[in-house]
């Protein structure tokens, strides 16, 4: 138990240096209530990626993951397809935003939690790292309890670099960030550029990849 605690620790920690998530985080941060606007987004972050574990590790997990292994190659293919779609969308709505970023306006009281949740929800078909987690789980006789801790741990440390963000704003000065925060900004107003332009480079070839894949598979 102790070397599987461990294991998953590992990948969670990996897994926590996530720019879809540290960047809307940094950005949450410059507002005038940068408090709670990040303890919404966090949870919308935590609790979407938590239930997609724990559906996994309690409910059809082994089935699911024997039945992809059993398609294999073209399942393969379609989800390359779909992630190219989903990154494609990304960089849309990130090139949209390039010119809306206002840290003087609040949003909405539910806009920071959604954020998160719809972040989690979009990257959890393609979160490899954390179906591995999920897989090394499945693969050790524990009991359900134990799964369910190891699940909430990964994902506690997978916002771990959020937490931190948090706690750090909510220590600062009013004036906000100093140095650090002069950096930030410069990140945050070239994040939407940046994003756009991986995300739609990246998209644009998985989805070439996969569409490939899939006509030579079914032709």
């Amino acid at each position: 138990m102790l070397g599987l605690s461990a294991l998953v620790g590992s990948i969670a920690l990996a897994d926590s240096v996530n720019p879809s998530t540290v960047v809307p985080a940094l950005y949450l941060s410059r507002r005038p209530d940068a408090g709670s606007a990040l303890a919404r987004f966090i949870a919308g972050v935590f609790l979407v990626y938590l239930a997609g574990g724990l559906v996994l590790v309690l409910g059809p997990g082994p089935a699911l993951i024997g039945t992809l292994r059993h398609v294999g190659a073209l399942f393969a293919h379609a989800a390359e397809a779909a992630g190219g779609i989903a990154l494609l969308a990304v960089a849309a709505v990130a090139w949209r935003s390039r010119g809306g970023a206002d840290a003087g306006r609040s949003p909405g009281p539910r806009a920071a939690l959604l954020t998160g949740a719809a972040i989690s929800a979009v990257e959890l078909p393609t979160a490899f790292m954390y179906f591995g987690a999920v897989s090394a789980v499945l693969g050790v006789h524990v009991a359900i309890p134990a799964r369910v801790g190891l699940m909430v741990v990964y994902n506690l440390i997978f916002a771990a670099p959020l937490l931190i963000i948090l706690v750090v704003r909510l220590r600062a000065r009013d004036t906000g960030w100093g140095e650090l925060g002069r950096v930030g900004d410069g990140l945050i107003r070239a994040a939407p550029f940046a994003t756009a332009a991986v995300a739609a480079a990246a998209g644009a070839a998985l989805l070439g990849v996969g569409l490939a894949g899939l006509i030579s598979r079914l032709a």
